[in-house]
């Protein structure tokens, strides 16, 4: 373990699954940091096995082996053990939500098991959370998982520090933020009660979130987290530099988020920044927001009319195919 100075005076929650390779893995990069975490202010949720996609696959349970390195790693942190499997959604929920019941948990960093972290990970969510007062709007940090849209999008070649992030790896929330959406992830989560995570049903999700403004045609956690911040009006910021390894190729999901190239990510940073880097590059933040947002409900769009443009081709097809069978056998 890196001897660090000090500590992070945030809570920490991880989120952790069937994946004691993963779990080792993980836990040793987070003990090698440069700041530290205070594992009496460390919350794990290990998520059940039953009902999992482990469970149907028939991959064998090996919770306890998870909890076992974690009382290795961390023998003072506290640890909650689900019966069945709840899933990526409820997971994290629980997690925050027990998280941000800890005294002075303003904001609260939430990690998982299947990233190996660079070891000033944590030292730059604290420098993060540390600038975010700038504006009320930044309600999210993180260093990894630049937004989707900037495939298509890319922001100007002068960008360096911070950009527009997406999705739950790594990152800290503001508890105030938290508690502002915490009525729609209810909804969120109830929406998908009655069945797993993996097998949700698609059609009674989007409804319900549409009914709060909310769209997202898959259903998925990081989807509905992502438009909440756009809902409320807020921004989820990441520095300018990936700092870790996604190594997750097995869960509950295959979805593994993929290298987005953005400006000046090999120079950049992220300790060096100042609220005054923020402040001015503020601005361009929010107008990509905008932007990546527009393009979003275009592509949504589009998906729809090549849907509903397919729906009329098969009627007219079924129609055109009854016809000739009717004429075919009045002959």
């Amino acid at each position: 373990m890196v001897s660090s100075q000090r500590s992070t005076p945030w809570p920490v929650g991880i989120r952790l699954f069937n994946r004691p390779e993963y779990t080792k893995r993980f836990l040793e990069s987070l003990m090698a940091q440069t700041v530290s975490i205070d594992p009496t202010r460390t919350i794990c949720f290990i998520d059940g096995y039953p009902k999992s996609s482990d469970y149907f696959q028939k991959v064998a349970d090996r919770t306890q082996e998870v909890a076992d390195i974690v009382a290795t790693y961390l023998p003072q942190a506290r640890v909650i053990r689900a019966q069945t499997n709840v899933g990526l959604a409820k997971a994290l929920f629980t997690l925050q939500d027990e998280v941000f019941q800890l005294e002075d948990s303003e904001w609260g960093i939430f990690l998982e098991d299947d990233l190996v972290l660079d070891q000033s990970y944590v030292e730059v969510l604290d420098h993060l959370v540390e600038l975010a007062p700038v504006s009320e709007k930044i309600v999210k940090v993180a260093a990894c998982q630049f937004h989707l849209g900037y495939q298509n999008l890319p922001p100007a070649a002068d960008r360096k520090n911070f950009f527009i992030g997406q999705g739950t790896q790594a990152f800290a929330e503001k508890k105030s933020y938290f508690q502002e959406r915490k009525t729609i992830t209810e909804t969120y989560l109830s929406a998908l009660a009655g069945s797993s995570y993996l097998h949700k049903d698609r059609e009674q999700v989007f409804a319900a979130l549409a009914a709060k403004g909310i769209f997202n045609v898959m259903g998925n956690n990081d989807g509905t987290l992502d438009q909440m911040i756009s809902l409320f009006n807020k921004l989820h910021v990441v520095a300018g530099k990936q700092l870790l390894q996604d190594i997750g190729i097995q869960g509950e999901t295959s979805f593994r988020y993929p290298d987005i190239a953005v400006p000046n990510m090999k120079s950049t940073q992220p300790l060096a920044t100042t609220t005054e880097d923020l402040t001015r590059e503020l601005p361009a933040l929010e107008a990509e927001f905008a932007i990546l947002q527009r393009q979003y409900f275009a592509d949504m769009w589009q998906v729809y009319r090549r849907a509903d443009s397919v729906q009329h081709t098969i009627k007219f097809i079924a129609r055109k195919t009854a016809t000739r069978l009717r004429q075919r056998f009045s002959n």
